[in-house]
Parts: C-alpha cells; sequence; structure tokens
C-alpha cells in the first residue's frame, strides 16, 4: 500500500481592488464630465451670437437701448420684420442670392468635377504643376484679384449685371472645387470603372453612371461650400453691383447702415437672421455628407 503525501502550494495573499476599482472608476466618470462640461460651453460660445441675434430681432427699439439690457425680450415683437420687408428691398436681395447660389453652385461643381476626374485619372505631362498652380490661384486674396477681375468684367459688357458676378465668383471658386474633388477622385478605386469600361460603357458613361454615385458625399460637401461663399460674399457684389434692384443680401443689407448711425438696431439683426437661417438650415441637413466630403478628399492626393 502506498501513501502519497499532497503537498498544498502557498495561498496567495487576497489583494482587496474594490477600493481602488471603484476609484478608477469614479476618476473615469469625472473625466468623462468634465469633457462633457466643456463641449457644452465651446458650444454655448459659438450658438450665444446667434441666440443673441434672434431675441434682438424680437425686441423692440427701446426695450433694445434700455440699459442694463435684458436677455430675454419683455414683450416679444416683429415689428423689426415688419419694417425690414415693408421698407427695403430684401425680397429682391433674397431672389438674387437664391438665384447666384444656386447657379455658382451647379456651375461651379459641374466644371470641378470634370476638371477634378481628369486630374486624377489621367497622366498627362505637366498636370500635377498645373494642379498646385490651380491651388496656388485659389490661395491668392480676393483682395488681389478684385482689380484685374474688375477689369475683366468691364471689358467683356458685364459691368453692373448679375452675369458678370457669375464670372467673378467662378475665377475663384472653380479652383478650390477642382482641387478638393481631385483630391477626392484620386481617393476612389479606379477598378469601380474599369469594371464599367470592360462591360462596355465609355469613359463618359462610366464616369456620369459609376464615379459621381460613389463621389456624392464629396460633391455634395463642395456644393455646401460654394453655396455658402456665393451666398454670404459682400466684397465683389458690392463692387459690381450697383442698382438696388440687382444686389444680393450682403451688400443690399449693408445700404441699411447709414451715415452717421444704423437706423434701427433690431431691424438690422432681423436682417441677419434672414441671411444666417437658410445657410444654418442647409448645414445642419447635410452636415454628414460635409464630413464625409472632406474626409474623403483628404485619403489621397
Amino acid at each position: 500500500m502506498t501513501l502519497t503525501t499532497t503537498v498544498s502550494e502557498p495561498r496567495k495573499p487576497i489583494r482587496h481592488t474594490s477600493g481602488s476599482g471603484w476609484a478608477a472608476h469614479t476618476r473615469s466618470r469625472l473625466t468623462r464630465l468634465a469633457w462633457y462640461l466643456a463641449m457644452v460651453g465651446v458650444v454655448l460660445v459659438m450658438v450665444a451670437p446667434l441666440i443673441w441675434m434672434i431675441l434682438g430681432s424680437l425686441k423692440s427699439e427701446v426695450e433694445f437701448h434700455r440699459w442694463p439690457p435684458t436677455i430675454l425680450p419683455e414683450a416679444p415683437t416683429f415689428e423689426a420684420y415688419r419694417q425690414l420687408f415693408g421698407r427695403t428691398d430684401i425680397v429682391t436681395w433674397f431672389r438674387n442670392s437664391v438665384l447666384i447660389s444656386i447657379t455658382i453652385s451647379f456651375l461651379t461643381v459641374g466644371l470641378a468635377a470634370m476638371g477634378g476626374y481628369s486630374l486624377a485619372r489621367f497622366r498627362y505631362r505637366f498636370f500635377e504643376s498645373f494642379a498646385r498652380l490651380i491651388l496656388l490661384g485659389y490661395m491668392i486674396p480676393s483682395i488681389l484679384l478684385v482689380v484685374p477681375v474688375l477689369l475683366v468684367v468691364r471689358d467683356i459688357g458685364l459691368g453692373g449685371t448679375l452675369p458678370g458676378l457669375f464670372v467673378a465668383y467662378l475665377s475663384f471658386l472653380v479652383p478650390f472645387g477642382l482641387w478638393l474633388l481631385r483630391g477626392y477622385f484620386a481617393g476612389l478605386p479606379e477598378e469601380i470603372e474599369e469594371s464599367a469600361l470592360i462591360h462596355g460603357a465609355t469613359r463618359w458613361q462610366a464616369f456620369r453612371k459609376v464615379v459621381l454615385p460613389n463621389a456624392l458625399p464629396g460633391l455634395i460637401s463642395t456644393t455646401l461650400f460654394v453655396f455658402h461663399v456665393a451666398w454670404s460674399e459682400y466684397l465683389f457684389a458690392s463692387l459690381i453691383l450697383f442698382r438696388s434692384s440687382q444686389m444680393t443680401l450682403s451688400p443690399g443689407i449693408a445700404t441699411l447702415i447709414g451715415r452717421d448711425a444704423i437706423v434701427s438696431w433690431p431691424m438690422l439683426l432681423a436682417a441677419a437672421v434672414v441671411v444666417t437661417g437658410p445657410v444654418v438650415l442647409v448645414f445642419s441637413v447635410l452636415q454628414g455628407f460635409l464630413i464625409k466630403g472632406w474626409g474623403g478628399g483628404a485619403v489621397k492626393g
């Protein structure tokens, strides 16, 4: 009969981790809360002018100049909006801005899409130098382009007209759209169009039916940027357009400011709401496409 002796291993000391785990969990929650509060603070700082603008447009002239000032309007009124639409040509300015912004957006994105695709797919001599030259043209400050653009617009007989403003906007918006869409097209795999070419499609059909649908986020993001610039641009619009019936919103609203003082602060804030509202609404609805477009355009280029 064999006797076996079992030798038990020494027990390891028990570590009490409940206290340290609770402390780490608490620190994690406090850190997350601090980040949330910081983000909320940044958002409040960014939207505070917009909120102040909307609340100010709902105040009367007397309440607006009262001291100490009130944050919320005591007696909300739309008198500023009634004066704005009754005494000014803001409806005409709004219509002109919509016409110019939509037209420029389609023209710019259409030209930039075709040019950007050719720069991304075709390998010709000096194409890369040409692409960098386009970017350099966009980087030139607008103030330096004012005199040559105005001379060109005048020489072709479009001074003081909306088509002349089209020419001015295309001169600096097409280079940016071309560069942005070139980077986005370069990030798309070439196999998606090669498959269409193998199945008998022409290069134009592959571009229109295969490449453009896959580049939709980039196209929408470029359209949003171009629309915003054309909607709020002031420098060229104020120099090319002279008559109130042809003005856009930015130079038109500038006429509300007199030589000595502003005609009405609430009315001016109401005009700012009219200008800002459509842009904020469009960007809020399409912000997902904007992020995808910028990210896709930075993948390869």
